[in-house]
This record gives C-alpha cells, sequence and structure tokens, in this order.
C-alpha cells in the first residue's frame, strides 16, 4: 500500500467493510468498493493491489482497535499509546495494583466497557464478517486474532495475576482466569448476538447482565484462607 492521502484510505477501508459486511467478502469486487468509496479503480489500486491486501489491513486496524479498547477499559487513567508500546505501560500500571481496590467495581466497569463494545450488534457483525472471510483467508483471521482478541487476553491475564499477587483472588492460572471472566460476559449475549437473533442491548441490560457475570466470578475466585495467610 501507497503512502497517500489519510482520509482518501479511511473513505477506501470504510467503503470495503461496508460492503463485505453487506454482500460477504467473496461477492464484493475491487470495482463496487470503488465506486462506494467515490473514487476510481485506478485510484483505489494505487492503494491496494487486490482485495485481500485491503482485507489484510482492515483486519489489522480491526485487531489494533481491540487492543487499544481493551487496554483502556482496563487501565482509564492510563491514556493512549502506540501498540508496541503498550505491554510495557501494561506492567508499569499493573504494578501499582493495591488490595484496597475495589475489584468488583473495577470488574463492572471493565465488563460494560466490554460488553458495549464488543458484544454489540454493530461489533458482531464486523466478527461474522471476518469469520467467514477466515475460511479463504486465513491470514486475515490469524492476523486479526493474534494481534485483537489474544493480545487483549494478555493484557487482562496480567491484570488478574496482579488482583492475585493483591491477595483480591484466590491464586489460580491468570489465562485461565481471564478466560472464564470473558465467557461469564459473552454466556447470556454472545451467540444470539452473532446470529442476528436479538436487539441491541439497552444500559439497563448490559449493567445487569455484567452484573451477574461479576458476582459469580467473584465467587469462584474468591481468596482462599491460605493464598491470604500467603500474601
Amino acid at each position: 500500500m501507497r503512502k497517500k492521502s489519510g482520509e482518501r484510505c479511511q473513505a477506501i477501508l470504510d467503503a470495503a467493510k461496508t460492503l463485505f459486511e453487506k454482500v460477504g467478502f467473496e461477492q464484493a469486487t475491487m470495482a463496487e468498493i470503488a465506486a462506494t468509496a467515490g473514487h476510481s479503480k485506478a485510484t483505489l489500486y494505487n492503494y491496494f493491489s487486490s482485495k485481500e491486501q485491503l482485507f489484510l489491513e482492515l483486519a489489522r486496524r480491526s485487531a489494533d482497535r481491540h487492543s487499544e479498547q481493551l487496554f483502556s477499559l482496563l487501565m482509564p487513567d492510563c491514556g493512549s499509546a502506540p501498540l508496541d508500546t503498550l505491554p510495557d505501560q501494561v506492567n508499569q500500571v499493573l504494578a501499582l495494583l493495591q488490595p484496597s481496590d475495589d475489584l468488583p467495581a473495577t470488574l463492572q466497569r471493565f465488563g460494560e466497557g466490554v460488553m458495549s463494545n464488543f458484544l454489540s450488534l454493530k461489533s458482531l457483525a464486523a466478527r461474522r464478517m471476518l469469520i467467514a472471510a477466515a475460511a479463504t483467508q486465513p491470514e486475515a483471521g490469524r492476523l486479526f486474532f493474534e494481534n485483537g482478541p489474544a493480545k487483549g487476553m494478555q493484557f487482562t491475564a496480567q491484570f488478574f495475576a496482579q488482583a492475585m499477587n493483591a491477595g483480591q483472588l484466590r491464586h489460580a492460572d491468570p489465562h485461565v482466569v481471564a478466560a472464564h471472566f470473558r465467557g461469564l460476559l459473552e454466556s447470556e449475549v454472545y451467540e444470539s448476538g452473532l446470529f442476528n437473533a436479538r436487539r441491541e442491548l439497552k444500559p439497563k441490560q448490559v449493567k445487569a447482565t455484567v452484573e451477574r457475570a461479576v458476582s459469580a466470578f467473584i465467587r469462584a475466585y474468591a481468596p482462599t484462607t491460605t493464598d491470604l495467610t500467603d500474601d
């Protein structure tokens, strides 16, 4: 992809995303993408040599947003930073976690953010597009997973590891703990949303769903007497 006007490139990406979600990756054509973006095919090919390259760029940007949003939800006071510097920032901020912090309130805020950002019908529509395209474009699927959900789970696991060290949770594999918390958040709404079988969740529904997830999670991972004694 050549370095050109950022606005024009973004318009092309937006048009491609709209078409991929509407008709699917296989059915969308470069001519339709160019027309939707309001540019000629020649202009489109100046930016992207193929539909596959365009889709890979969409997957990369989607993954970047996924990681950045999860990081900001876990660390709301840390600000934003380039993705390649996030792991160092994560370690520095997580080290400040103290036993006096209100973990249920933190998880409630985090859970509501996750549900609003990643389990909305719009977000799940984009995920359906990625899942479908990954069958024929496995590189795009791998790119999104490794740089989006997988990296987000890494951040979340680090957060839970610090919570365990602070005596707020019983000791366990933090990656398993992160997976269990994600599963609780998704359990009531993910499949119905993925298959477009429900309406958009209202804020009260999001809040109540997350409260149930956090309650179950805290009961499952409450620190034991041994954990508190060890600390």
